[in-house]
C-alpha cells in the first residue's frame, strides 16, 4: 500500500443487513386480524345455514322413503310430511290447525312454481274416498311438486305477512 495514494485508503462497500419481517407493521397485524375475522364470520355464517336447513335435508331424505304400493298411503303421507316441514319451517303461522284444502292453499301462496294449482277441483274426494283410483301420474306430479317446494319455499323471515293463514 502506497501511504500517498488515498484510493488505496478506502475500504469496499459494505451493503446493509437485510430488512427482518419480524416484528411485523402495524399494517399486517389488522390485515390479519380482518382476514381471522372475515374467515370465523364465513364459517358460522355457513354452519348457521347448514344447521337452519336441516329439516329440508330430513324431510327430502323421507319423500325418497314414501311408500309406493298404495297411493292414497303414499299421498296421505307426503301431505303429513308436507304439513310437518311446514310447522317446522313457519312455527309462528300456527299451520297444523290447517285443513287439507287451507294447507294447500298455504303452499301454492309460499311459492307460486311448486304445482299445487294443478290439482283436479275433486282432489279431496279422489285421495280419500275408498274406492277411489287415484292416478300414478298425479301422484308422481304432487310428489315432485312436494319435494321442489321444500327445496326452494322461502325462509319465514322472507315471507312477511303475505302468508298468514
Amino acid at each position: 500500500m502506497n501511504p500517498s495514494d488515498p484510493l488505496a485508503q478506502l475500504r469496499d462497500i459494505h451493503l446493509p443487513e437485510a430488512v427482518s419481517w419480524w416484528p411485523l407493521a402495524p399494517g399486517w397485524w389488522v390485515l390479519g386480524a380482518l382476514l381471522v375475522a372475515g374467515l370465523a364470520f364465513t364459517v358460522h355464517f355457513f354452519w348457521q345455514r347448514h344447521h337452519a336447513f336441516t329439516y329440508r335435508r330430513q324431510a327430502l331424505t323421507q319423500v325418497k322413503q314414501l311408500p309406493n304400493n298404495c297411493q292414497h298411503q303414499r299421498i296421505t303421507a307426503l301431505l303429513v310430511l308436507l304439513k310437518r316441514v311446514a310447522v317446522s319451517a313457519y312455527p309462528e303461522f300456527h299451520l297444523s290447525s290447517l285443513n287439507q284444502a287451507e294447507f294447500i292453499a298455504f303452499l301454492n301462496q309460499t311459492t307460486p312454481k311448486a304445482g299445487f294449482d294443478q290439482l283436479p277441483s275433486d282432489w279431496q274426494t279422489l285421495f280419500y274416498a275408498k274406492h277411489t283410483e287415484v292416478p300414478i301420474e298425479l301422484v308422481d306430479q304432487l310428489v315432485l311438486s312436494g319435494t321442489q317446494w321444500i327445496k326452494r319455499h322461502p325462509l319465514a323471515k322472507n315471507l312477511g305477512d303475505t302468508a298468514h293463514a
